[in-house]
């Protein structure tokens, strides 16, 4: 693991990137700990051991040189994910059936994002697959929230359990041209099935009770981490503080709240590898964030983060702002 970390040390790796990196590996020595701690059950050290060897092969092979660039950081951001399931999984009051659920979702996840870094198949259907990937990793966020009852991290590992196995089964090399269509057409549908349930599971939260600004911080780095930095170099174009256009952006990396309720500190890295920072106004770069990120990606793109955006997009509402479909498709 320490190999792995000392990749991404590199000035010209992105900080979502290696920030990812880093916290994979944090959630996977925290595992060994676990492993190496004589209460914990012999069966349930088992599957953390073999989970432990596999993860840290998938992160090898994710985190590596082969592949572009947007799709590793994409790999990455599951296999982190994945990774922050690992506490609730060696969680002694985890119920039984949820801690299976989890265990077979984080092994399936993380076998296809390891197989599948070439991608499966071409065009559409590779696109659709990595979707599927990203939405399965969503699940895991907001079954490890605190805040998601027992009940609904059940219902939603449950229809998450039956899209990591068709991930599984389509990214094996063994699996036939023709049964990989088959199953393409049934991810499609599970996925959609799924993504019903993520809605219905974080909903049943309360939304943060946060102010505009930290609510926009905390949305908008959950979408700078899993929008593709093309797509948000395109969207935010016309917001680039003067000083960015020379060099343009490579990376966004977070935003942080500021003083006010007017903008946010935005974090990114330049083309030049300069690290750097400016002001942005919330009204603008939200609005224009939603269009990225519509309401029918939100919790598969988000995971729990999507509550933020919706609160934000409801304190907007309040002063006249419509915040593309956030609100009115959840029922606003």
């Amino acid at each position: 693991m320490i190999t792995i970390v000392r990749t991404v040390e590199d000035p010209e790796t992105l900080p979502q990137d290696r920030q990812g990196v880093v916290e994979s590996t944090k959630n996977l020595s925290t595992t060994l700990a676990a492993i190496s701690d004589p209460r914990t059950p012999p069966e349930l050290r088992r599957e953390l051991t073999s989970i432990v060897k596999q993860v840290t092969s998938a992160l090898e092979t994710v985190n590596g040189p082969q592949g572009a660039t947007e799709e590793r950081s994409m790999f990455i951001l599951v296999v982190k994910r994945t990774t922050s399931t690992l506490d609730l999984i060696r969680n002694p009051r985890t119920l039984q059936d949820l801690r299976g659920h989890m265990i077979a979702i984080v092994k399936d996840t993380t076998y296809a994002a390891e197989r599948s870094q070439n991608g499966p198949q071409a065009g559409s259907a590779e696109k659709q697959f990595s979707n599927s990937l990203l939405a399965d990793s969503s699940s895991q966020d907001i079954m490890h929230d605190k805040g998601t009852p027992p009940r609904e991290q059940e219902k939603l590992a449950q229809i998450t359990r039956q899209v990591s196995a068709l991930l599984r089964k389509i990214s094996d090399p063994g699996t036939s041209q023709d049964e990989r269509s088959k199953l393409t057409k049934e991810l499609d549908d599970k996925t959609s099935r799924m993504k019903d349930q993520q809605e219905q599971s974080a909903s049943t939260q309360k939304r943060p009770e946060e102010s505009l600004g930290k609510a926009a911080a905390f949305c908008t780095s959950a979408i700078f981490e899993s929008a593709s930095e093309s797509a948000l170099v395109r969207a935010l174009d016309k917001l680039l503080p003067a000083q960015w256009e020379t060099e343009g952006v490579k990376d966004f990396w977070k935003a942080e709240e500021n003083s006010d309720d007017d903008t946010l500190d935005i974090l990114a890295q330049l083309r030049n590898d300069e690290h750097t920072h400016g002001p942005f106004e919330i009204i603008p770069l939200i609005t224009e964030l939603a269009e990225l990120v519509p309401h029918d990606k939100l919790f598969g793109s988000l995971g729990a983060s999507a509550l933020s955006c919706e609160q934000t997009a409801a304190y907007l509402d309040e002063d006249g702002v419509t915040v593309g479909t956030w609100l009115t498709e959840a029922g606003e």
